[in-house]
């Protein structure tokens, strides 16, 4: 808060340090033992539809400890923190029932689900305080690790940063063919990251100042399912873990601490055609991916990140490679193992006579506004390498202490395609299964912009020109621009949505959807 003195490294100790008294979340089951001082990584309840095929959840005001001795304020669906991890199969129809204990109006957003706008939970389905949301969703599409937030504009980044989110997974008869590793917390690990910053009372740093829709939300702390620096003991064999970018903006550069290589099974909306091995994973906000490792040896290892070309992410302590979580897979060996193959994905269309719908995604602030960052030496700031201390301290002040800015300035502050969101106006109409191309673009603010559509998973065709890169080329409803490039992608979507309740095209650093970077489209 302004005006305060700030412990520059007190988040960095604590998450160091880890905490013996963060709390597990009601609806988590503590199936993972607890090592030495630090918690065991919570895992969400899994959720499924009653025998009338409903699911019920509800938003509510709680605390939670994350800090030793803190309570921190917090919201949560059907507990205090994040909520339970939905399991639906392909077929069914499923009826959802949201109800909303909370004092402020929220939304309900199915993130990657392929649904009528009607269903989709956008900013036109505002769930007032004391009221239910009864959507039905019928899925069809493939096995995929989704997720559910709220999408009220425009705060949907504070109702996130208190931690209304869960996971939303999909099941199918060919996934469920396949030898994967499938016991829930103990080889199938779902591992949600965000990160965060604490006030001194223990409460969630959030400002919508010139720095949050600009950088979007800087935190210094990381979570792994509402947990600082978990330790998962798990099977002894292969592990499929479950990615999910939960933060608001901070993009994350994931890799092993032992440098062990692992595979990447699957994207935001289902299976790649066969595993892809890598090292090190980018993976930006509101991305999932799937990934093997291999833990046959019994030895532990730390799930890590490095430091990203993202502008203020690079302050301590993401100035250097950062534990995220423990890996402890000293359980009985499992059969789940990697298979050679895993889906059959549709060929890309060859015409070059696709309709294109074009996105660039823009800022509206004036060189005195983007001033206060040239002082602050952001463009000195350099992933993987030492920051000055003094650039550093005053790129925090910025964070902490920039001026707020006034609720119109803050909804005028970022565009897409020259224009700011505004409810209740539809930016373009697309058309109804039919092939169509899709081109993401940055303007000239050298920001990183992860790029949501809703209604549909996409196929990645290009980046920056080249080819798609392998781990990209499955489906996909998040992918990221930075630095002036292009992101070129097919959809083809297979439900309307009308203008009283469209879909949404926007970036998914929270804070420059709340600032304007989101258009509104219909599909008939």
């Amino acid at each position: 808060m302004a005006g305060q003195d700030f412990d520059f490294c007190v988040s960095r100790r604590l998450f160091l340090a880890g905490s013996a008294s963060a709390a597990l979340m009601a609806g988590i089951s503590p199936r993972l033992a607890l090592a030495s001082d630090r918690p065991a990584l919570p895992i969400p309840a899994e959720m499924r539809a009653d025998p009338a095929g409903t699911i019920k959840l509800s938003a509510q005001a709680s605390t939670m400890n994350f800090l030793p001795g803190v309570a921190t304020p917090t919201y949560g669906i059907n507990g205090p923190y994040l909520g339970p991890a939905l399991r639906v199969r392909r077929g069914d129809t499923v009826n959802m029932d949201v109800r909303n204990t909370l004092a402020e109006p929220v939304t309900m957003h199915w993130h990657g689900l392929e649904i009528p706008g009607d269903d989709d939970g956008g900013p036109a389905e505002a769930i007032a305080p004391g009221a239910t949301w009864k959507p039905s969703l019928t899925i069809d599409q493939p096995a995929a690790t989704c997720w559910f937030h709220p999408h009220y504009y425009p705060s949907t980044a504070e109702l996130v940063l208190k931690g209304l989110a869960g996971l939303f997974i999909i099941e199918d008869d060919d996934t469920d063919r396949l030898p994967l590793p499938s016991t829930w917390g103990v080889d199938d690990i779902p591992i949600i990251i965000q990160d965060r910053r604490f006030n001194p009372d223990g409460s969630f740093f959030h400002r919508f100042n010139l720095a949050a829709v600009t950088v979007g939300y800087v935190g210094d702390t990381v979570l792994v399912n509402g947990a600082i620096n978990p330790v998962a003991s798990t099977a002894k064999g292969w592990l499929r873990l479950r990615l999910l970018n939960g933060s608001n903006a901070r993009s994350y550069q994931l890799a092993f601490s032992d440098d062990r290589p692992f595979y990447v099974i699957a994207s935001d909306g289902g299976l790649l055609a066969q595993p892809v091995r890598m090292n090190s994973l980018p993976l930006h906000a509101g991305e999932r991916y799937e990934i093997l490792v291999d833990a046959r040896d019994g030895s532990a290892f730390d799930l890590v990140t490095s430091p990203v070309m993202q502008m203020a992410m690079n302050l301590p302590p993401f100035d250097q490679t950062l534990p995220v979580m423990t890996f402890s897979p000293d359980g009985a060996e499992t059969e789940g193992t990697m298979p050679d193959a895993l889906a059959t994905l549709p060929p890309l269309s060859s015409s070059q006579d696709l309709q294109t719908q074009d996105l660039k995604f823009g800022m509206n602030l004036d060189a005195e506004g983007m001033g206060l960052f040239m002082k602050a030496g952001l463009p000195k700031m350099r992933a993987g390498g030492s920051t000055d201390p003094e650039i550093a301290k005053a790129v925090e002040q910025v964070i902490l202490e920039g001026p707020d800015l006034t609720q119109e300035a803050q909804l005028s502050a970022n565009n897409i395609n020259g224009v700011s969101f505004a409810l209740n106006k539809v930016n373009f109409d697309l058309p109804i299964d039919t092939d169509l191309r899709m081109v993401f673009s940055e303007g000239t603010d050298k920001m990183l912009h992860p790029v949501h559509v809703h209604g549909c998973q996409y196929r990645v065709v290009t980046v920056n020109g080249d080819p798609a890169p392998e781990y990209m080329q499955g489906w996909k409803d998040t992918a990221a621009i930075s630095q002036g490039g292009t992101v070129e992608v097919q959809v083809r979507f297979k439900h309307p949505a009308t203008a009283e309740k469209p879909y949404m095209a926007h970036c998914h650093i929270l804070e420059h959807e709340d600032s304007g970077m989101m258009a509104a489209f219909t599909v008939s």
